[in-house]
């Protein structure tokens, strides 16, 4: 008997620990929640359990953006709920943009502490309450559950507050509509460094908080007139949905130019090239790379169209971008694979060699390096800004030895292939942004399920790959693709 009283005394314990738990975590997700409006935007501010630990800013019905902010067990979401334009239009007229900051600023502060407290407040209310609807103890025994949810809470916030990192909002995730995803990025770009930091008035504590609505750094490359997007593609597969997934992402983007690393077409069939008449109407440069999937009449198809450039072996340059590149071997020729390892190897390296040759006789380095295999591409990292590649499906965006690796996945959802999984394949794109001082900067990863109608964008800041002098690049041989 003795023995089994030891359990039930840890037993107990451990129970009303978990009850002062849930009950502290449910009255924080059910009515822990409250809308703060500051000059004209209503905003209603939750701290949620998750795994996931980040920030949402979510802007009905356009969308939201999500940035992984922090190392606490929460998910903090802010929701816009109202705008009154006449009051905010009001406020700039009467005291000026810079006037208007600097009361954002002020007035923000006590909901930030209002919010902060009531957080704390409710966990610990919420603890006692769950308690005492469990163990209907007296009220006097209620005191050391409620002080323990305030403890849990506090402490909760206080993890996230301390690891919390203002910065990842120039990297943010989007989730919305194609159109709306220029103007939100931007938005990203604009909000988040016009709400200046508070100044050291106030508690430690709310310094923290303050990192909810703090400054990220403007991404100066979105407005600076040297500015160019580049839409990179590869894989469409004689998928006629991507030619409408290209447009859009052409014209909401407003890209200056495409890169296409290939396997345009299924069959390179004649019976494929009609719909890529639809290229012309973009009116931007559209540069080509054939891939295995192509075929000589694709090449010459390709090749009279007005806007296009397909790379056969020599440097062509486009808004003063030096990019070299060469069909794939098996666009030569009626198979798509080869017969065997040895000829895979040799085709393989015959293309890497040709394109050796050209940039010893150009005597230039090209900008970019653009073919549709990318065992051939990985041969030129470390001699070459840029690599674009296809042919695998899957998006890669990877620096070493001074150069950048671009795959941009299928945007034709993997055509045939797409259809037979058993998972969607994703519509996937990349959008390149080249500053003419800085070179590539950034890079938006674009993903569009069509099913479901989830349109997401990721954006990951580049900046300057590590120079060759400070890493080694990997040895490394031409292997078929599997």
């Amino acid at each position: 008997m003795k023995s089994m009283d030891v359990p039930r005394k840890l037993l107990l314990p451990l129970f009303k620990t978990l009850v002062v738990i849930l009950g502290a975590v449910l009255s924080v997700y059910l009515i822990g929640p409250n809308v703060y409006e500051v000059h004209g935007v209503s905003v209603r501010a939750a701290v949620m359990p998750a795994l996931d630990s980040r920030t949402v800013l979510e802007i009905p019905p356009i969308g939201s953006l999500t940035a992984n902010t922090h190392t606490g067990p929460v998910e903090l979401r802010l929701t816009i709920t109202g705008v009154r334009p006449e009051e905010i239009g009001n406020a700039l007229r009467n005291e000026g943009q810079s006037e208007l900051l600097n009361e954002v600023e002020n007035r923000t502060q006590g909901p930030l502490i209002h919010f902060f407290l009531r957080q704390i407040a409710v966990g610990g209310f919420g603890a006692a309450l769950l308690y005492w609807a469990v163990f209907r103890p007296p009220a006097r025994r209620l005191l050391m559950p409620a002080v323990g949810g305030l403890v849990l809470v506090a402490l909760a916030l206080g993890i996230t507050l301390q690891s919390y990192n203002r910065d990842a909002f120039r990297e943010p995730e989007y989730h919305g509509i194609v159109a709306a995803a220029p103007r939100v990025l931007h938005l990203a770009d604009e909000f988040f460094d016009k709400i200046q930091d508070f100044q050291d008035k106030t508690h430690l504590v709310v310094r923290n908080m303050q990192m909810l609505y703090g400054q990220v750094d403007r991404l100066d490359f979105m407005s600076q007139p040297g500015h160019r997007k580049v839409l990179v593609i590869a894989d469409i597969h004689n998928n006629f949905v991507a030619l409408e997934f290209i447009n859009a992402l052409v014209r909401h983007f407003e890209v200056d130019m495409v890169l296409d690393a290939g396997d345009i077409t299924d069959f390179g069939s004649v019976v494929e090239l009609q719909p890529l008449s639809q290229i012309a109407e973009l009116g931007i440069p559209y540069v080509f790379a054939p891939g295995n999937h192509d075929s000589p009449e694709v090449i010459e198809f390709m090749r009279r169209l007005p806007n296009v450039q397909v790379l056969e072996g020599s440097m062509v340059e486009v808004l003063n971008m030096k990019i070299l590149g060469s069909p794939d071997p098996w666009a030569y020729g009626n198979t798509v694979v080869a017969e065997n390892l040895e000829e895979e190897i040799e085709k393989l390296q015959g293309q890497v060699d040709g394109l050796r040759s050209a940039m010893e006789n150009g005597r230039t380095t090209p900008d970019i390096i653009m073919v549709h295999n990318p065992i051939v591409g990985r041969q030129f990292m470390g001699d070459v800004p840029m690599i674009v590649v296809g042919h695998t499906h899957q998006i890669e965006i990877s620096q070493s030895a001074g150069s950048t690796l671009i795959n941009p996945g299928s945007a034709g959802a993997e055509g045939f292939r797409g259809l037979q999984s058993d998972k969607e394949a994703p519509y996937t794109a990349i959008i390149l942004h080249f500053d003419l001082g800085n070179g590539l900067v950034a890079a938006d990863v674009i993903k569009y399920q069509a099913l479901s109608g989830s349109f997401t964008v990721e954006r990951r800041l580049l900046g300057n790959p590590v120079p060759e002098t400070e890493a080694t690049s990997p040895e490394m041989e031409l292997r078929p693709a599997l």
